[in-house]
């Protein structure tokens, strides 16, 4: 075997094959964990990481919203609470990915509930999500979507899309303190802990406009995406390292004398603008509001910027979660795993709270022709 000798092609071999290696580990790591998902799972070997997980995933990619609640998607097992107690689930969504639909044919009033990952509600079984608690106590149709991640904008999307096949009673909108986040492409792009990496339209100078929210690893991140799943994942680990490490986010920095105040009241005015859209798109239709997950790393303003924003769209504002506050400093496990999110304690608490609120608000339907109601 004759050795390359040429000094000139021998480094440029030696400076070349730290890349192979890096390339050969990646195609490595990425067909053994295909073969995972397949011999696992059950996914398909091709197709990108959110594109393919089907039945492991609540969500998928979609043109249009970003990302929404997959279709079909069925997950039976066991969830975690705050203080590492489990209790089991059994979570649904539709063919249309909603957790909850009801009868559009029933003179029953109809409870149109849109929200993001509370409404969601992955940490609770179908019969114990809050909206499931305000049907049993109150014997109405609830027609709920919620979608991890999303912003207001998404969730109106959702909601005009749907609105006249349901032609609800009552609308119920399910605020996170997040959503200012959400709604402004500057305040995503700023955070490690409110921002998943992935395209989402937002409201723009009166149109919708796509955008990723990244500045330097844009192409990597569609590319991981749709193609390569080892990439997404450690692109998804190094995001959680990022987020753990950061105590400068940009959630602290938007108050009245924060670096961030300025981009935070745009955010403010777009939120506005997007409830604005849905109480014309509601027309005389009632449309109640609440806001979940208050508190740190989020200021009052956060709070009182979609207080503002209902306020001004004539949309009625309920204080759900100071009961489950209550109920949490009193020593009850309120929350899923994560610390944060709602465990089904907390759901049942919220169902209560806002079937008290809304009992003398809904209307009253007329019997359907032939019916024996």
């Amino acid at each position: 075997m004759k050795l390359v000798t040429n000094p000139r092609i021998k480094k440029l071999i030696t400076s070349i094959l730290p890349f192979i290696s890096v390339g050969l580990l990646l195609i490595a790591g990425e067909t053994v964990l295909r073969l995972y998902h397949l011999a696992r799972w059950n996914i398909h070997f091709f197709g990108g990481q959110l594109e393919s997980m089907g039945d492991l995933s609540s969500l998928t990619l979609d043109p249009r919203l970003g990302w929404r609640a997959t279709e079909n998607y069925h997950f039976k097992g066991q969830r975690s609470n705050a203080d590492r107690t489990t209790h089991s689930v059994d979570v649904h969504q539709d063919r249309n990915g909603f957790r909850m639909f009801g009868d559009v044919s029933s003179n029953k009033p109809r409870v149109f509930v849109i929200g993001d990952s509370i409404t969601q509600a992955i940490d609770a079984s179908d019969d114990k999500t809050y909206y499931a608690v305000l049907k049993q106590l109150l014997d109405v149709d609830v027609f709920a979507y919620g979608q991890g991640g999303y912003g207001s904008l998404q969730e109106f999307m959702v909601f005009d899309k749907y609105f006249d096949v349901i032609k609800p009673d009552l609308v119920i909108w399910q605020y996170t303190t997040n959503d200012l986040i959400n709604n402004s492409h500057d305040l995503e792009l700023a955070s490690t802990i409110n921002n998943n990496g992935m395209t989402r339209p937002y409201w723009v100078d009166g149109r919708i406009r796509y955008i990723l929210p990244e500045k330097y690893t844009t192409r990597l991140r569609s590319f991981s995406i749709r193609h390569c799943r080892i990439c997404y994942t450690i692109l998804n680990r190094f995001d959680m390292l990022l987020a753990a490490a950061d105590l400068t986010t940009v959630e602290t920095q938007t108050s009245i004398d924060g670096p961030a105040r300025a981009i935070f009241e745009e955010a403010a005015r777009t939120t506005d603008a997007i409830m604005k859209r849905v109480r014309e798109r509601a027309g005389s239709i009632p449309i109640v509001s609440f806001i979940a997950l208050k508190g740190e790393p989020y200021g009052p303003e956060y709070e009182e910027a979609l207080y503002a924003a209902s306020r001004h769209n004539n949309i009625l504002w309920l204080d759900v979660e100071a009961a489950i506050v209550r109920q949490e400093a009193e020593g009850m496990v309120v929350r899923a795993g994560d610390g944060v999110h709602w465990n089904e304690v907390a759901h049942r608490i919220a169902g209560q709270e806002l079937a008290d609120s809304l009992r003398n608000l809904l209307p009253k339907r007329a019997a359907l022709p032939g019916s024996q109601h």
